[in-house]
């Protein structure tokens, strides 16, 4: 195949070096991204874990903190969410079949980790919710 040979400067014939330097540009500005987010997931301490190790059974004064803590992964849980898509419309517009379906599997793996977080916030949101009805059944039996 005459298109597949390799010109005089190492480039493959037949495509443009600008198609080439842009699927470069694109899989840096991928990678980037990539190792941007894992950065970001190794300096941000995992808050459903430290919720999770949180009691939720004594409705003690850690309500306040609980439902304070419960705002704040909602702003968090958001802040992913137009992350993982911002991913997703990168790789939209990448034109590198590869380099698409890594960054469609990496926030495929954000979503499924933001989904967890979810998860576990609506099970904090119940134990809140178990913690007021305790406190009013047992200010209405006083």
């Amino acid at each position: 195949m005459e298109w597949m040979q390799q010109g005089r400067h190492g480039f493959v014939r037949g495509v443009s070096f600008w198609r080439i330097m842009k699927t470069k540009l694109a899989l840096v500005v991928a990678l980037l991204i990539l190792a941007g987010s894992m950065f970001w997931a190794q300096t941000h301490p995992r808050e459903a874990q430290a919720t999770a190790q949180v009691g939720v059974s004594s409705c003690a004064p850690d309500r306040s903190d609980l439902q304070d803590e419960l705002k704040e992964l909602e702003v968090y849980t958001s802040r992913m969410q137009s992350r993982i898509v911002m991913i997703r419309n990168s790789a939209g517009i990448v034109e590198n079949p590869q380099l698409r379906n890594a960054l469609q599997v990496d926030a495929d793996m954000w979503q499924d980790e933001l989904d967890h977080l979810k998860r576990q916030m609506t099970r904090l949101q119940a134990g809140v919710d178990r913690c007021e009805a305790r406190e009013k059944i047992n200010q209405s039996a006083k």
